[in-house]
């Protein structure tokens, strides 16, 4: 006599399904994974972003410990998400256009927190999504913005030294091969690198008042002005930061990369730490006086 085994209960075949989804996606978009820490870390100005998503998921994760456990599930929503990662790399394969991948990446990773958190801890993550979504771009800026942000930088603090009486003068060098921005300020000559664009500042600037002003629960609009001013702010720290190693280099002939770092870094973390200010400051500190003494 055969008797029938008992199938496991609906809770358990779709835990394993769910469980099977995300690895599958964690395969499917492991190439695009891989490429976005290979030049996150390969590259100083970009490596600031990826520290930025990290000690933001670990902020998300120590205040919201409770509501953060591992629970799979299939929701709808979290199913729309995948079938649509799914559809971008299917598309990317069958016109070769791989920018594809990344626009799938950011559905597949939604859609995976999603099925592993379901919607209430999903909420919590959501700002990470949003952020690894700005990073692919900030990547994919970096090689159409050095050069155009190193000439604005060189100009701007050539036009700022002038005004001060310097007398500076701005060229390049190597015209016809590997040209190189040249600031010459009295008898030194200072090469406006890579590292002088100010894109590091700029783009994690930005990317704190991202990631910031959705931790803290702004509005897109309050998010978009300090995503704006982010950007402005990260320029001129960036210009003060030319201006003060042009004039600090002649008190240190000796030890010009120690005080390059040093300025380097004191203006990196003042900006940031302004624009972390903006985006994190308590609302009520932002509102009407009227409005904070009232009972809301």
């Amino acid at each position: 006599m055969i008797e029938n085994q008992p199938s496991p209960p609906p809770e358990t075949s779709g835990r394993w399904l769910a469980w099977g989804l995300v690895i599958i996606t964690g395969l499917l978009f492991w190439p695009v994974t891989h490429w976005i820490v290979v030049e996150a870390v390969s590259r100083e100005q970009i490596k600031q972003g990826m520290v930025l998503l990290l000690a933001a998921a670990l902020l998300i994760i120590w205040r919201n410990p409770r509501d953060l456990h591992v629970s799979p599930n299939l929701s709808n929503q979290a199913l729309g998400l995948l079938a649509g990662a799914f559809a971008c790399v299917g598309l990317a394969g069958v016109t070769g256009i791989s920018l594809l991948l990344l626009p799938g990446f950011t559905l597949g990773l939604a859609g995976s927190l999603q099925v592993l958190l379901g919607t209430t801890g999903y909420r919590f993550l959501k700002p990470l999504v949003g952020g690894v979504a700005a990073l692919m771009v900030i990547i994919l800026a970096f090689p159409f913005l050095d050069w155009p942000l190193r000439q604005l930088a060189g100009i701007e603090a050539a036009r700022v030294l002038h005004l001060l009486g310097l007398a500076p003068q701005l060229g390049i060098a190597n015209a016809n091969h590997n040209p190189q921005l040249v600031l010459m300020v009295g008898k030194q000559a200072f090469l406006v690198a890579t590292e002088c664009n100010g894109f590091g500042l700029i783009t994690s600037g930005a990317l704190l008042a991202l990631l910031a002003g959705e931790i803290s629960k702004r509005s897109r609009w309050i998010i978009a002005g300090l995503m704006l001013l982010a950007l402005f702010t990260g320029f001129l720290f960036n210009l003060l930061r030319i201006l003060a190693i042009t004039q600090m280099a002649p008190r240190f002939p000796g030890h010009y990369h120690a005080m390059h770092e040093i300025i380097g870094t004191i203006m990196l973390w003042i900006g940031l730490g302004f624009i972390g200010w903006l985006a994190w400051k308590p609302r009520a500190s932002v509102l009407p006086p009227a409005l904070r003494s009232a009972n809301i």
